[in-house]
């Protein structure tokens, strides 16, 4: 289990990494105050693309994801690793450009956009160029911190929460939003398969469970607290929420301390996301595609309506064709195989 840690927080952190101004505006939007209901109903959907992850895993502990597809698909596996390295490429991008968004329009108004990138870019090339334990070791620090904050925050946003503010249940339907959170915050913990399968077999299921609580725990908190009329008004409610966890009591804006949780998490999904994408290809030069990622960012220019739009409708149902289709392809193909040759690490 303690061999394994440095692996569940990674899990953990693809799992959350996506909420935060993405996943959580499809929730409010399809399902509003009952969207904690949805986190429920999707957990126990979630666990059919988690299951299959962790038997993909589970057969040959030698090699990760890449080395299984150079076996079982020696013609068509540059075609399967691009499909791959596409989808999640998008989501690392998606995800920095809403970070360093949220980092410039909620505490750094005056400073460009560009520069708050870059200024992400130097970190995210030195951990990405490391070997792997070293991200492992990254991550469980973060990870550390992160569960300090977010029990600082739980403690001061309960006695502000209300429980009119979640009724009526039920009366929006939880089911319709599901598949935004399973394709945001389940099938992106697939980007563990790049590790060796011997280190993230349980770490799969674990570190799911473990991001699972805390989002229903955040979700149910930002309803109960702020209300779904008032939620609707912020672009990030994750943010605004901790705005109130401790209002009259300290004179500073804890706030600012508080969401580097949400920080820790974005930063870790686009390391891992860019380290998936160097490890298809036996990328030696590790600055490249950060590099190729910050240009596309800083020339994105989107309304909030259009990119409401592609993550509420479009997204979720693209996301699952790459990452719950092919590997469902990839665990029946391995099905088939009688033993795999070991793989030299």
């Amino acid at each position: 289990m303690k061999k394994n840690l440095s692996y569940i927080t990674i899990a953990y952190f693809l799992s959350r990494a996506l909420f935060i101004g993405i996943s959580s505006r499809s929730l409010i939007n399809l399902a509003k105050q009952d969207a904690w209901i949805t986190i429920v109903i999707a957990f126990i959907i979630g666990l059919i693309p988690i299951v299959l992850f962790y038997f993909i895993a589970k057969n040959n502990d030698d090699g990760n994801i890449f080395d299984k597809i150079n076996i079982l698909f020696p013609k068509t596996k540059y075609i399967i690793k691009i499909l791959l390295v596409f989808i999640v490429f998008m989501l690392t991008l998606i995800n920095f450009w809403n970070l360093s968004y949220l980092i410039v329009s909620q505490f750094l108004s005056k400073t460009p956009k560009y520069a708050m990138e870059l200024s992400l870019l130097l970190p995210i090339i030195m951990l990405t160029s490391k070997k792997e334990k070293v991200v492992a070791r990254v991550s469980l620090i973060l990870f550390f911190f992160e569960i300090f904050l977010i029990f600082i925050s739980i403690t001061g946003l309960i006695p502000k929460f209300e429980l009119d503010n979640i009724k009526p249940i039920l009366e929006n339907n939880p089911i319709i939003s599901c598949l935004q959170y399973i394709s945001y915050n389940v099938l992106p913990i697939f980007m563990l398969l790049t590790f060796p399968n011997k280190k993230i077999k349980k770490s799969i299921i674990i570190g799911y469970i473990l991001s699972s609580i805390t989002l229903f725990i955040t979700v149910l908190l930002i309803i109960g607290v702020l209300g779904i009329d008032l939620i609707q008004m912020f672009e990030y409610p994750e943010f605004h929420i901790l705005k109130l966890a401790y209002q009259g009591i300290l004179t500073f804006r804890l706030e600012n301390i508080l969401t580097i949780q949400w920080v820790f998490d974005c930063f870790m999904f686009i390391c891992v996301g860019i380290k998936f994408c160097n490890d298809a290809f036996n990328v030696e030069k590790k600055y490249i595609i950060p590099i190729i990622m910050f240009i596309i960012s800083s020339f994105i220019s989107i309304s909030n309506i259009t990119f409401n739009n592609l993550i509420t409708y479009i997204f979720p149902i693209i996301i699952p064709i790459f990452l719950f289709y092919i590997p469902l392809i990839i665990y029946i193909k391995q099905k088939k195989e009688i033993k795999f040759p070991k793989i030299s690490t």
